[in-house]
C-alpha cells in the first residue's frame, strides 16, 4: 500500500462514499473528485488556530534533509495508532472544488469515524457534502443516504487493509483517512520518502473544547507530495495535516483537522451494522466510473 492522497486527505467520508450517490438519484450532480490533492501550499504561519513557537522552515527544505527526530515522532504516532484495538475521532475540513465555470469554491465538511481492528469501520459525513453513512463489518460495505433514505450494499474483503486496497483497485478511489486506519501507518506514510524535517513545537486550538494542544510540527517530502503534520506531544495522535501534491497543478492545497480522539474505548458492535431503523429503500450499487461520472 502506498501514499495515495489519502490522509492528506480532505478527508471527509463523503469524498469516498459519494461514489454511491449516483445510485441514489438520477439528477445527482457530479462534482470534481476531491481526493485529487492540492498543488499550492498554505502558509502554516497563517493557519487559524495555530500558534507556532519556533521559526517555520519552508517545506521545500524537507526534500534536502532527513531529520531523525521527525521520523521518530512519526513512528511513535504510527505505533500508537497501530496498537489501538478501537479508535474514534472527529474531522473538520475545507475541500476545494472547481465549478464548471472554473471558479474555486470551498466545501465545508465534518466526519465522525469509528474503527475496530482489523475488520470493522463506520464513518458518517455531514456539512456541505451530501450526508453519507458508511458501514463495513468485515463482509459487506453498506452506504446510506440519510437525505434520500436510500442505501446500497456490496461485498467487501475481510479486513480494513484489504477493503481499502480493493476500493482503490476497483474504483480508483482512495479511502478517506486510510493512512491512519491501516495496520502499518508508518510504512504507508514513509513510502517514497525523500525528506523529513522537525520544525518545532506548536500550540493548536483544539477541534472541540477550550485551551490549546501542544504538538510536534513535522514536514515530509514523499515522491510527488509535500505534507505537514501536527502530532500531539502527549497523546501522540494527529491533530492537523496540510498537503501539497507537486505532480498535480489542477487544485489548491487544503488542510484537515482531527480531534475528539478516543483510543481503546469499548465500542458497541451494532455501530458497524446498518440497522435500517428508518425503513430505507435498498438500491443497486453502480460504479460511477462505468457511467463516466466523476463524483465527490
Amino acid at each position: 500500500m502506498t501514499l495515495r492522497r489519502i490522509l492528506l486527505l480532505a478527508l471527509c467520508a463523503a469524498v469516498m462514499f459519494g461514489a454511491a450517490a449516483s445510485v441514489w438519484a438520477e439528477e445527482e450532480v457530479a462534482v470534481k473528485d476531491a481526493m485529487q490533492a492540492p498543488s499550492k501550499a498554505i502558509s502554516t504561519t497563517q493557519e487559524e488556530g495555530v500558534v507556532n513557537e519556533t521559526t517555520q522552515a519552508p517545506a521545500q527544505e524537507a526534500a534536502q534533509t532527513i531529520d531523525q527526530r521527525a521520523l521518530d515522532t512519526l513512528k511513535t504516532m504510527s505505533d500508537t495508532l497501530a496498537k489501538a484495538k478501537t479508535m474514534s475521532f472527529q474531522v473538520r475540513s475545507m475541500v476545494p472544488i472547481r465549478t464548471p465555470d472554473g471558479i474555486w469554491i470551498n466545501l465545508y465538511g465534518t466526519s465522525r469515524v469509528i474503527m475496530q481492528a482489523p475488520d470493522k469501520l463506520f464513518a458518517a459525513t455531514a456539512g456541505d457534502f451530501a450526508a453519507h453513512d458508511f458501514y463495513f463489518d468485515g463482509k459487506t460495505i453498506t452506504s446510506y443516504s440519510p437525505d434520500k433514505n436510500l442505501y446500497t450494499v456490496r461485498p467487501a474483503p475481510a479486513t480494513i487493509d484489504a477493503m481499502i486496497e480493493d476500493e482503490y483497485a476497483k474504483y480508483g478511489k482512495s479511502f478517506p483517512y486510510a493512512d491512519i486506519l491501516v495496520s502499518e501507518p508508518y510504512e504507508v506514510l514513509t513510502d517514497g520518502l525523500i525528506g523529513a524535517l522537525y520544525v518545532g513545537v506548536s500550540t493548536l486550538r483544539p477541534l472541540t473544547g477550550p485551551g490549546g494542544i501542544k504538538t510536534e510540527h513535522l514536514v515530509f517530502s514523499n515522491k510527488g507530495v509535500e505534507w505537514q503534520i501536527w502530532i500531539g506531544s502527549e497523546d501522540h495522535l494527529p491533530h492537523m495535516v496540510v498537503a501539497t501534491y507537486l505532480d498535480d497543478t489542477s487544485e489548491p492545497s487544503y488542510s484537515v483537522e482531527f480531534g475528539d480522539w478516543k483510543i481503546n474505548d469499548p465500542v458497541d458492535p451494532a455501530v458497524f451494522v446498518f440497522g435500517n431503523a428508518s425503513n430505507a429503500s435498498k438500491v443497486e450499487f453502480r460504479d460511477p466510473a462505468a457511467n463516466k461520472q466523476e463524483v465527490l
